[in-house]
């Protein structure tokens, strides 16, 4: 099996390594390729993109804002529909630091200078408190376990001089060793380091100019910045008899001992250098983490809604069901005094509907709506009346009013046509699936219910089409191999459906249509006892699985 795709853009600066990244009808795809240009001592080899071995998404892990925001200048995203862009800036710019530009560019034609010392028309974050400068290089320097933007914020929100806590929470994990570094943590060690917290100037620039190239400038560009505190003849002075003076010469690499290079924790094959400037000695040790939260902003403290957020968040990534509990109790405790929150509210009724309490999910997701209206809540809502068996006329509304916001939300038109096939409607619904491939054409779930549709209408050609496009999008997508199997054994290709029906339940070993499947195909290969288990695990996953009912009444009438 195998896919091609061209790598059309580059992200990263090449220093640690490249990931691609693919565009399809305006919305951007990581490529789950990586150059890694540290690895093997500097020669550099591919590997996995981070996040890959965690969870391969293959060619569909869209690239959602909040990555482009840091990882690029200031683009233009498509409202409400994640991952797609009208306008991509070519590399990081000017407003990424100083703001937007325009008044600049007009106030400055008309005069080349400004008629003060400071210029208003732009922000120059020399000018900005020491707090404020930090946080121009931490919108993109900064980061913890989870990050929650505020209310109201964007991923693009953010301007120089607001403090960053205005745009969202940071939380990182309790017990976290002091030798961990992460490849966005520079900023943050920085201001551990004695030459930080003793100095009423220092900052991210003492050290990086951001107008000039300073990677290929040798350790010479540095360690003048570290000599013009520390002077050789003052250091060796104050370490006269001891054994470290002969280290501390004028032509000594001042970072190679106090800033070393370490491995990264979230980046594989990667050394970044550790900004916590000090005198290295054996490594901190943590303690194991209890996967307790701790806020990186004071106005955090004591609880949040931002914190019941980001315990959901952390569930979602890894965390566990005891954080999952966590997030929805604090949340369901903040939100009495903030029911204002509107993101909070709707990643409570998210949460709720994921785990099965389409009900309780309606309310949440309801005021979510009355607070601000957008395809993301339309479409919860929708699936929350759905599953609560509200009329389906509400739900068809709701993915209706979604999808008059915005069009390209082809997951609403996936939803949609799956609502209208359940009404019978099968031309309508055959209608929305294509029109989501059409918009976004490696979307797997319209493909296979496509094919599913397509069979019902009875267009077996073009179902099997729309089947076999989303096994070669993704070969271990079971709904799609138990579909195209069922469609093959139909028409008497069973050479061609019996190795799909087994592969369909090693894609899927919790699948229970793929297990009542391969029970049905067993029984026609007189494989009973295979049969038997098969059925039995399918009616285990789902009781009203009704291929594996129908298979164990065959088998009881026979006595087998």
């Amino acid at each position: 099996h195998q896919l091609v795709r061209e790598m059309q853009y580059v992200v990263g600066s090449g220093s640690a390594a490249r990931t691609y990244l693919a565009e399809e009808n305006g919305r951007l795809y990581q490529l789950p390729l990586t150059w890694y240009t540290q690895a093997d001592d500097g020669a550099g080899r591919w590997g996995l993109s981070p996040g890959y071995t965690e969870q391969n998404a293959r060619f569909g892990r869209t690239v959602p804002d909040r990555c482009m925001a840091c990882h690029n200048g200031v683009s233009e995203p498509v409202p409400f529909a994640d991952g797609k862009f009208a306008s991509l800036a070519s590399g990081i710019g000017c407003e990424s630091c100083h703001g937007p530009g325009e008044l600049h560019v007009e106030a400055r034609t008309v005069s080349e200078e400004a008629p003060d010392s400071i210029d208003v028309t732009i922000v120059n974050p020399k000018w900005l408190s020491i707090d404020l400068r930090l946080d121009v290089c931490q919108q993109c320097h900064l980061n913890g376990e989870v990050s929650v933007l505020r209310e109201g914020e964007t991923a693009y929100s953010y301007r120089p001089g607001r403090p960053l806590s205005a745009h969202r929470a940071i939380f990182q994990l309790a017990g976290e060793s002091a030798s961990q570094v992460s490849v966005i943590s520079h900023a943050d060690r920085m201001q551990a380091s004695a030459c930080f917290t003793e100095s009423a100037a220092m900052d991210c620039v003492t050290c990086h100019n951001p107008h000039e190239g300073f990677r290929d400038k040798g350790p010479e560009y540095f360690n003048q910045t570290c000599q013009s505190c520390h002077a050789p003849d003052a250091l060796a002075a104050s370490l006269a008899g001891s054994p470290a003076a002969a280290q501390h010469t004028e032509t000594a690499n001042c970072f190679s001992c106090h800033m070393p290079k370490v491995a990264a924790d979230d980046v594989p094959h990667s050394s970044f250098t550790d900004h916590w400037i000090r005198v290295v000695e054996d490594p901190i040790e943590g303690v194991a983490s209890s996967g307790d939260l701790e806020p990186y902003f004071e106005e955090d403290q004591g609880g949040s809604v931002e914190e019941g957020m980001a315990y959901v968040i952390y569930a979602r990534q890894g965390g566990g069901n005891a954080a999952l509990r966590r997030g929805v109790s604090i949340l369901e405790d903040q939100l009495a005094d903030r029911p204002e929150a509107g993101e909070a509210q709707y990643l409570l009724g998210f949460v709720r509907l994921e785990t099965g309490r389409a009900r309780q999910a309606i309310e949440p997701l309801q005021r979510a709506l009355d607070i601000a209206e957008n395809p993301e809540r339309l479409n919860a809502l929708a699936q929350a009346y759905e599953n609560a068996g509200r009329a389906t006329t509400d739900a068809e509304s709701l993915y209706k009013r979604a999808l008059d916001m915005q069009p390209a939300a082809a997951n609403v038109r996936v939803n949609l046509g799956r609502l209208y096939e359940s009404q019978g409607r099968l031309d309508v619904a055959i209608e929305q699936y294509r029109r989501a491939i059409e918009e976004e054409p490696w979307l797997v779930q319209a493909h296979v219910l496509l094919g599913g549709a397509l069979a019902k209408g009875g267009d077996l050609g073009a179902a099997e089409d729309a089947l076999a496009e989303a096994v070669e999008l993704d070969p271990g997508q079971a709904d799609a191999l138990t579909n195209l199997a069922v469609l093959l054994a139909q028409r008497g290709e069973i050479v061609r459906a019996s190795p799909l029906f087994e592969r369909a339940v090693e894609a899927g070993p919790r699948n229970a249509d793929a297990h009542g499947n391969l029970a049905l195909h067993r029984l026609n290969q007189e494989r009973f006892d295979d049969a038997v288990r098969h059925a039995q695990t399918a009616l285990q996953l789902d009781p009203g699985q009704a291929t594996a009912q129908q298979v164990l009444q065959i088998l009881q009438q026979a006595g087998s």
